[in-house]
């Protein structure tokens, strides 16, 4: 059996090309590695933007579906309040429609993700501020969702009518009636400020989905289904 020993080297110029060998060696490897790192980096990050603008769209049809049903929510939040109104003077409630505002679950699970493995860091920082911006609605939506539902809960009672009702009743049920009433205008403020900001970030329903939104609800809803009014302007106690 023969051994092959290593040649000496006999002076440093070959000394130096032997290191100089090793060294491009490693950056050549160190620089296709970081190469490979950017272009993963490159597809996680245009994933991710397809995903996000994806949940917000989502969230447009959701926020679209809620506020066509808006308006049948608002009439029979009125008709308790005057139910209640008249039982002041009668002592007795008359049976009143259930208030069953939708229960829409707003999404941002994409954002949320994102956030946590980090994809945010090599997004542009104008697109982290935009994205931090559009789901700040999502996440408070699905705040005041549910408190709605919960308060609106409260007035189930009303529905098969009370008698006799004192005047202290009719004041508790009317000020659960003042708090359904903002939950239900910050909701509607919520939702069509969300789909004013979305809009502006190039997302928005197509003619055919928001008719087919309204024909739906409207045959299980009525007439009072109504189309969004994108322009609609939110006062204090209104």
């Amino acid at each position: 059996m023969h051994f092959h020993l290593p040649k000496p080297l006999h002076n440093w110029r070959e000394f130096v090309g032997e290191v100089g060998i090793i060294v491009i060696g490693v950056l050549i490897a160190l620089g296709g590695e970081q190469l490979v790192e950017r272009w993963h980096w490159q597809q996680k990050v245009a994933e991710t933007i397809e995903d996000l603008d994806g949940e917000l769209r989502r969230n447009a049809v959701n926020a679209y579906d809620w506020l066509t049903i808006a308006p049948c929510v608002d009439a029979r939040l009125a008709a308790i309040d005057a139910a209640l109104t008249a039982a002041r003077q009668t002592g007795r409630i008359t049976p009143t429609a259930p208030l069953n505002p939708p229960l829409v679950v707003m999404l941002e699970d994409t954002w949320l993700n994102a956030r946590a493995l980090q994809v945010t860091n090599h997004l542009k920082r104008e697109q982290v501020a935009r994205y931090s911006r559009l789901f700040f609605y999502p996440r408070q939506l699905s705040i005041s969702i549910l408190e709605l539902h919960k308060e609106a809960a409260e007035l189930r009672s009303l529905n098969a009518g009370i008698s006799p009702i004192s005047s202290d009743e009719v004041g508790a049920y009317q000020r659960q009636v003042g708090r359904v009433y903002e939950l239900l205008e910050r909701v509607e403020l919520g939702e069509t400020l969300l789909l004013r900001r979305l809009k502006s970030h190039g997302i928005s329903l197509t003619q055919g989905e928001m008719d087919e939104i309204l024909a739906t609800n409207r045959a299980w809803a009525g007439e009072c289904v109504a189309k969004p009014n994108p322009n609609r302007q939110f006062t204090p106690g209104t």
